[in-house]
């Protein structure tokens, strides 16, 4: 028996806070293999910028992810590079902050968490923050977006977009689909 699923705008029953607790319980499924471990959301920058989610990589890289839950303005791509300005800044001390504030745990360790998450080996060093990477999902990635997120990979910043289709199947059922539009399986 088939379904009928029905594209819906994903904005007009959602808020940006719907989207980032499907993506904080469901890192895989739009970002694939690159498993993430959050390590905060909402977090506050010096310019008073706020990222949607932060997460770190298994090799210790920061990932920026900013989320737009309609069409992606000229300024979210300008948005996302002042974060990860103010992330490329962080030294251990502070990220461990972050992840502990995310956690509402002073005694986590990132390093534990860390390790455990991606199940890396003892002896394995992992330098936290050597690099940086930008995510921006959204239900519409505009052509100027993804021109200038192409071109900033061409010249070595990490940026991916993913664009996001929502379906409702009924009142409790919901389907997304993704696709990378610029990085990852785009090029």
């Amino acid at each position: 028996k088939f379904s009928e699923y029905v594209r819906t705008p994903f904005q007009l029953d959602h808020g940006e806070d719907v989207l980032e607790n499907w993506l904080e319980s469901n890192p895989g499924c739009i970002l694939e293999e690159w498993k993430l471990l959050f390590i905060g959301r909402q977090v506050r920058t010096n310019l008073y910028g706020i990222i949607d989610l932060l997460g770190i990589d298994r090799n210790g890289n920061i990932v920026v992810l900013e989320l737009r839950k309609n069409l992606t303005s000229r300024e979210t791509l300008a948005q996302a590079l002042e974060y990860v300005s103010f992330v490329a800044r962080l030294d251990a001390e502070q990220i461990e902050e972050i992840f502990r504030l995310y956690k509402d745990d002073d005694s986590v360790s990132l390093a534990e968490c860390h390790r455990d998450y991606f199940d890396i080996y003892p002896g394995e060093a992992v330098a936290f923050n050597k690099d940086q990477r930008i995510v921006i999902v959204g239900q519409n990635i505009t052509p100027n977006i993804r021109q200038t997120a192409s071109f900033l990979c061409s010249r070595g910043i990490e940026v991916t977009c993913v664009e996001f289709s929502f379906f409702q199947v009924s009142e409790r059922n919901h389907l997304i689909v993704h696709e990378f539009v610029v990085g990852k399986e785009s090029d």
